[in-house]
């Protein structure tokens, strides 16, 4: 049977509030991004109200102005959170806040779109998603990046999500037929040169190349392009046919700019979180069927449409009608019925705005993103790799399905196996007590490179007080002095609803 993720509508009160909770949560921001990030704000602020990207505005744009400090903390939570903005007015409503409350909009408009985005990112690094600065594609030399496609694993194993000695673990991608492959479509190739496949995952190199130089792109908090795939595959072990990537795989290209005109990255299938209690087991050589349908990037450049200043005045007439102030210091002393009035005069004008732009509620769409369109289709063959490839049998899983079954270390990453249950979190920490990472895809694999996995501690907490409380006292400023009275992996010692040490042979 088919495994699926409902991406329309959960049915369940218990995941809608974990939606909220995951897309209201708070994610840091490296240090040496911080001075790109706080210049790529005050654009996003800016085209986020419909407005140019400069400091003077006149009184009939006051609703946008700016009065919170920028922090990481505040942008990552402003920019992409995708709850409705029905407390919004528990702060002034500044561009960041007219931003959010648009999203908002967009999101009640488009709830696919919007339980999409949640199963996306819903790790910690979906993080990719929440926290952007920009990425200029000029300037960047080929030759430093991608020196020949048939190495691309070499040149980004190190900066890899799932970083790693591929060098040692990758091979050419095995055409039935001919060497490596370079399909054309509309102007843009793609090329699938190299895979590593093992117990747990699949991962496939690849490289674009576009005839037109491929429009300034985003980039997240990791310092990578903002850069998607829809794609469909099919392995014959299987009687699925063709299985959405994004089912289990990545969403994104882990990759690089190589040029103005290409990127090169990866992209990973996670088969042991796919075909999890399936009783399938991966053979150790396959046939894989692969039809990339698009690759799309998030603009830099704004190419949104404004809000027409008809809609604007019609607003700003009806806030005066009810005579409700316009200034962050009126809005603030709000009671909840003028709260309530004020985001309906709100929803009328984005629904103006909406009728005249309905592209804009769809994604992708040309306004917010770049679009290469396919197909293009491979066909190869896989070999599993068991090389150093460690599974241990835990099956310790209680009445409540909380526990482990299984857990599995390979070269570049760790995958816990346990029952699904959306009340629970897994958190993991490496010999020296250090917190690893959970991937983009999944809660339950994380990345080991650079730490010391020669044993583990694997915690499952509640997934709510994680989300609400736990994750806070490691992921805000202060933690180091904090850690110095009680480390982040104490804590769950004393709050977690269970907890079990790994050991593995070597490192």
């Amino acid at each position: 049977m088919k495994k699926q993720i409902n991406t329309t509508q959960s049915g369940s009160p218990q995941l809608d509030h974990t939606i909220k909770r995951v897309m209201g949560g708070t994610f840091p921001l490296p240090e040496q991004v911080e001075q790109a990030k706080n210049e790529a704000f005050a654009k996003i602020r800016a085209m986020a109200a419909g407005e140019e990207p400069q400091g003077n505005r006149d009184a009939a744009s006051s609703y946008h102005s700016h009065s919170q400090p920028i922090t990481a903390k505040n942008e990552s939570k402003e920019i992409q959170n995708m709850e409705p903005a029905h407390d919004s007015f528990c702060q002034p409503i500044t561009a960041e806040n007219d931003s959010k409350k648009e999203q908002a909009y967009v999101s009640q408009k488009s709830p696919k779109k919007f339980k999409k985005t949640f199963f996306r990112g819903l790790a910690v690094a979906g993080a990719a998603i929440i926290s952007c600065i920009y990425f200029a594609n000029t300037g960047v030399s080929a030759s430093a990046q991608i020196p020949i496609v048939s190495r691309v694993f070499e040149n980004l194993g190190e900066n890899l999500e799932f970083a790693g000695d591929y060098a040692n673990l990758a091979e050419p991608v095995k055409y039935a037929e001919t060497g490596m492959e370079t399909k054309t479509v509309n102007g843009t190739s793609v090329t699938l040169s190299e895979a590593y496949c093992n117990e747990t995952a699949l991962y496939l190199s690849l490289v674009v190349h576009s005839e037109e130089p491929l429009p300034d792109t985003f980039v997240g908090q990791d310092g990578k392009p903002i850069v998607e795939i829809r794609s469909l595959v099919d392995f014959n072990f299987d009687e699925e046919g063709m299985i959405d990537w994004t089912n289990g795989g990545n969403w994104h290209i882990d990759g690089k700019m190589a040029d103005e005109y290409t990127y090169a990255g990866v992209i990973r299938f996670g088969l042991k979180q796919y075909y999890a209690n399936q009783n399938i087991e991966i053979p150790e050589n396959f046939h894989v069927k692969l039809s990339f349908s698009q690759i799309i990037g998030t603009k830099l450049e704004d190419a949104r449409p404004k809000i027409p200043q008809e809609l604007k005045d019609q607003y700003e007439a009806g806030m005066k009608e009810n005579g409700l102030g316009l200034t962050d210091e009126e809005r603030m002393q709000f009671t909840e019925e003028q709260k309530a009035i004020e985001e309906q005069l709100y929803e009328d004008m984005m629904d103006g705005y909406f009728e005249r732009y309905p592209e804009r509620l769809q994604y992708p769409n040309h306004y917010d993103n770049w679009i290469l369109d396919g197909p293009w289709d491979f066909e190869f063959d896989v070999s599993k790799s068991s090389k150093d490839i460690v599974r241990k049998e835990i099956n310790d899983v209680d009445e409540n399905d909380l526990g482990l079954i299984a857990v599995t270390k390979t070269p570049v990453e760790i995958t816990l196996e346990r029952e699904e249950n959306l009340d629970h979190f897994p958190v993991v920490f490496d010999a020296d007590g250090n917190l690893l990472e959970t991937s983009s895809s999944s809660f339950d694999t994380v990345s080991i490179s650079g730490h010391d996995t020669s044993k583990i501690d694997v915690y499952i907490c509640s997934y709510i007080e994680y989300m609400d409380e736990l994750k806070t006292y490691y992921w805000t400023e202060g933690y180091e002095e904090r850690a110095k009275t009680k480390t982040f992996q104490q804590l769950l010692d004393e709050r977690a609803l269970y907890h079990k040490e790994i050991v593995f042979d070597g490192p």
